[in-house]
């Protein structure tokens, strides 16, 4: 399935505007990154998220396909700095403070909803951190409209208000160049 693109998906764009907008919010974390390879010697603090799931959206009737993504975000902080515990639940209440009523600068994309952040549990390869995890949802549309109807010529188009309506009524009824 070989499929030519002359722009970024919808997805590749959110995922650019999400790590600019934490990385000018967030500057005590000099390592953000979508989708990294965790190893030792990593640089801390960090956050690193990435889309963790994706369900049906509302059908917005327009030709798009609509789904509703989660997100998760996972701040680390050394386990050896002091009171690191506090520091990383410090930095995970900037992020939550970042996504109330983000939409990215993105028009294809809903608020966020759902934001919630709990201590995380460290995975064995990350035993010297401490983190929080952060877990967001949001609406994306993905795709370009359609209009599956034939083009009408001009003219066509007409305006009438209530209680001017219906039969009997169609001479009340204007067009939009009337309506200037």
């Amino acid at each position: 399935m070989s499929e030519q693109q002359t722009s970024p998906s919808e997805l590749t764009q959110l995922h650019a505007a999400m790590t600019q907008a934490m990385t000018q919010a967030l500057p005590q974390l000099p390592n953000i990154a979508a989708y990294p390879v965790l190893e030792a010697g990593m640089q801390l603090p960090a956050m690193f998220y990435a889309l963790t799931g994706m369900a049906p959206g509302p059908d917005p009737g327009d030709g798009r396909t609509c789904i509703m993504a989660t997100f998760e975000a996972l701040i680390l902080v050394e386990e050896d700095r002091e009171q690191a515990p506090l520091q990383a639940a410090i930095l995970a209440s900037k992020l939550v403070k970042l996504l109330d009523g983000q939409y990215w600068d993105l028009d294809f994309v809903d608020q966020t909803q759902d934001v919630q952040a709990m201590p995380s549990e460290i995975t064995p390869e990350l035993l010297k951190c401490v983190g929080w995890s952060v877990q967001w949802r949001q609406t994306v549309y993905l795709g370009g409209t359609e209009w599956p109807f034939p083009d009408e010529p001009p003219g066509t188009l007409v305006f009438a208000f209530d209680p001017d309506t219906g039969p009997g009524n169609e001479g009340l009824y204007r067009p939009p160049a009337d309506m200037a």
